[in-house]
C-alpha cells in the first residue's frame, strides 16, 4: 500500500469503530449470555451475513513474548482438526523453532473497547499450507465471544496494561476465578527495530482458529485484512529486559519462565475482518493488498449499529408501559365502578 492508501485504509477502519455503538452492543451481549450456545452461535452467524466488515484497531505498545514448544505431542493435541506443529520465527533473520506466542494489547473494535492477553499456538492449515495463529486460551476486562464459550468476557481483574514516564510497559492480568496470573515489567528503552518474519506476521494473520481449552466443533477460521507494510518491522526487545513475576498459562507444554524472543509495536495497528470473506479469496499478500482496496473504495454498507439495538428495545419497553398502564387504568375504574 502507498503511503495516502493507507491513510485511507486507517480512517475508514476508524470509522467502523463508535464508542456511542459499542456501549449498546455491549449491554445486548450481557443479555446474550442467558441464551442457549446454539442460539448464539445464530446471532453471531446472522449478523456476520448482514455487517460485511469489522473494524480491529490495536492501539500502542502491543507486546507479544514467544516460548519455544517443549511437548511438540501434546501441544498438536490441543489444536483442530486439520493444522499440524510449525516451525517459525519471530524477526526475519531469526532461529526457527515451534512456537507458542502470548499477546497483551488494548483494542478497540466494532464490538467491544478493552484490554486483552491472549495465547496462541503457531501451527499449519493442511489444506492451504498457511501458516495460522490458533487462540487457545485469553483474558479479557471486557465483553467477549469464543466458539466454545459463547457471549462471555470479563474474566480478569485486575488488568493492567500501560506504559510509565520511565520507559516501562506494566502488564498484569489476574483471573481470580481459575487463580490464573501473568505479570511482567517490560524496558522499552532498549528495544531496536528489527524486520519481522513474513510467514509468521503476514501469512499467520491470514489464517486464525480456535484450539486448547477454546476448541469447539463450530469453530471456523477467520483472516485479518490489513496493510502488509504494517507487519514489515516492530522492536525487539532483550529478554533480559523482560521481568516476568507470573505466568500459570500453558505451562504443560511451555517453560512459563523462558521465553524466547518479544516484539512491541510503537504505533497504532488496523485492521479489518471480511465477514462474508470465501476462503479462496485470501492465499497471499497479494490478495490482501487487493481486499484492502475494495474496502476503501466501497461505500453503501451496512455496519454494526447501537441504533439496531435501541430500537427494539425502545419498542419493547414503550409497549410493556402502554400495557402495564393499561392493565392499572382496567382496575382502577373495576375499583371505582
Amino acid at each position: 500500500m502507498e503511503k495516502e492508501q493507507n491513510r485511507n485504509f486507517i480512517q475508514k477502519t476508524e470509522n467502523l469503530v463508535k464508542p456511542q455503538d459499542i456501549t449498546a452492543i455491549s449491554f445486548l451481549g450481557d443479555f446474550n449470555k442467558l441464551l442457549p450456545k446454539k442460539t448464539q452461535h445464530k446471532i453471531m452467524e446472522k449478523g456476520s451475513k448482514k455487517i460485511p466488515y469489522m473494524g480491529f484497531i490495536v492501539d500502542p505498545y502491543c507486546f507479544f513474548l514467544s516460548y519455544r514448544i517443549k511437548d511438540v505431542p501434546a501441544a498438536q493435541a490441543m489444536l483442530p482438526e486439520g493444522y499440524e506443529i510449525a516451525e517459525t520465527s519471530v524477526f526475519k533473520n531469526g532461529k526457527k523453532y515451534p512456537m507458542v506466542v502470548t499477546s497483551a494489547f488494548t483494542a478497540r473494535t466494532s464490538a467491544f473497547i478493552g484490554t486483552r492477553l491472549e495465547f496462541y499456538i503457531i501451527a499449519r492449515n493442511k489444506e492451504t499450507g498457511l501458516l495460522s495463529w490458533i487462540i487457545s486460551d485469553y483474558e479479557t476486562n471486557t465483553n467477549s465471544h469464543d466458539p466454545k464459550n459463547g457471549f462471555c468476557g470479563y474474566s480478569s481483574d485486575p488488568t493492567v496494561f500501560a506504559t510509565t514516564p520511565y520507559g516501562e510497559l506494566l502488564i498484569n492480568f489476574q483471573n481470580n476465578e481459575k487463580n490464573s496470573s501473568f505479570k511482567m515489567n517490560v524496558d522499552l528503552t532498549g528495544g531496536e527495530t528489527e524486520e519481522l518474519s513474513a510467514e509468521l506476521w503476514v501469512e499467520g494473520n491470514m489464517s486464525i482458529d480456535y484450539g486448547g481449552k477454546l476448541k469447539d466443533d463450530s469453530s471456523n477460521n477467520f483472516s485479518l485484512i490489513f496493510d502488509p507494510f504494517l507487519m514489515k518491522e516492530a522492536q525487539n526487545i532483550p529478554i533480559s529486559d523482560i521481568t516476568i513475576s507470573e505466568n500459570s498459562y500453558l505451562g504443560s507444554i511451555i517453560d512459563s519462565k523462558a521465553p524466547v524472543d518479544a516484539a512491541v509495536f510503537p504505533y497504532s495497528q488496523h485492521f479489518i475482518i471480511k465477514q462474508d470473506l470465501r476462503r479462496e479469496e485470501l492465499n497471499n499478500e497479494g490478495d490482501l493488498e487487493k481486499l484492502s482496496s475494495e474496502f476503501i473504495e466501497r461505500s453503501g454498507y451496512k455496519t454494526m449499529s447501537g441504533d439496531d439495538i435501541k430500537k427494539p428495545l425502545f419498542r419493547s419497553m414503550l409497549i410493556s408501559s402502554i400495557i402495564n398502564i393499561g392493565i392499572i387504568v382496567f382496575l382502577l375504574l373495576k375499583l371505582l365502578l
